[in-house]
């Protein structure tokens, strides 16, 4: 019974692990200038292309091309920021949330129409090799998925937290109609938080690629809702509380489909009703307090 437990345990958290990296976008967007970036998901799913191709026509090391697709899709992100977005910055928030719609739809088509509406194998970039310990398997490609997205967690938490950059962003998170008079750059500090975010949904799609192996243009649709569950889960704006809704969801969902697999999705949705009604700012989120 534990090597099931065990085996459960590792996948939940190779799940997990993808939509709290996708999720942290969600959070880092809204904590900055309250906008919910309904493009993330599709955002994800270009950066998953983005390393397809890297990975067919540059064939790097596996680390350089989490590294370039990161940084393609991080341009990817500010461009979106600076062409859609910030001329929308103090409009009504309807006309914001719009416009995200806009582009993930956007993203989707220009994908089906440059690359092709079916669904693409994503080559092997990590040769495969099966572990067992006291009959638990597992694989290398498992743990890398793992380990090197809460890597990348803790390297977006310790920026947030012990990084001027991270301080700037927490100030303008905090009161944005101040921070310019403080000599902070806004439209610098709002575009690299959209660098960030695309940066860690671009890894999520390669890690998704290499434990799923099948992409197609529309696969941020179900994964960005799911993602951006966690971000809600947790607490919208909150770093901590995405990672945590990440892994929460990835656990449940994966619970759900030991015994139901076509629930998997229903779950994910009435746990986050349940979080909501219980606790509405989500798990680590609080109240916002507003002067009037």
């Amino acid at each position: 019974m534990y090597t099931v437990i065990i085996q459960q345990a590792l996948n939940a958290l190779q799940l997990g692990a993808i939509y709290a990296l996708i999720a942290l976008g969600y959070s880092m967007v809204y904590g900055i200038i309250r906008l919910i970036n309904f493009a993330h998901g599709d955002i994800f799913m270009v950066g998953a292309y983005i390393g397809l191709g890297v990975a067919l026509f540059l064939k790097p090391p596996f680390l350089v091309l989490v590294l370039v697709t990161m940084g393609l899709t991080a341009l990817l992100g500010v461009t979106i920021e600076r062409v859609a977005y910030r001329r929308l910055r103090h409009a009504q928030r309807m006309s914001a949330v719009i416009t995200a719609l806009g582009v993930g739809i956007f993203l989707e088509n220009f994908v089906r129409a440059a690359i092709s509406a079916n669904p693409q194998a994503y080559p092997v970039l990590i040769a495969p090799r099966t572990l067992s310990l006291s009959g638990v398997s597992t694989t290398n490609v498992q743990l890398m998925v793992i380990g090197v997205s809460i890597a990348l967690m803790l390297v977006l938490r310790y920026i947030i937290r012990q990084t001027m950059l991270g301080k700037a962003m927490r100030a303008v998170s905090d009161n944005k109609e101040v921070v310019p008079l403080m000599g902070i750059n806004l439209n610098l500090i709002v575009s690299a938080t959209f660098a960030l975010g695309s940066a860690l949904a671009a890894a999520g799609g390669i890690f998704y690629g290499q434990a799923y192996p099948m992409i197609d243009p529309y696969m941020g649709i179900v994964i960005g809702w799911k993602a951006f569950i966690s971000a809600v889960m947790g607490g919208i704006g909150q770093v901590d509380g995405a990672m945590l809704g990440g892994f929460i969801l990835g656990t449940v969902e994966v619970i759900g489909a030991t015994f139901r697999s076509t629930l998997r999705d229903g779950i994910a949705f009435a746990i986050l009703i349940l979080v909501l009604l219980i606790k509405p700012t989500g798990l680590l989120g609080r109240p916002v307090t507003k002067k009037v």
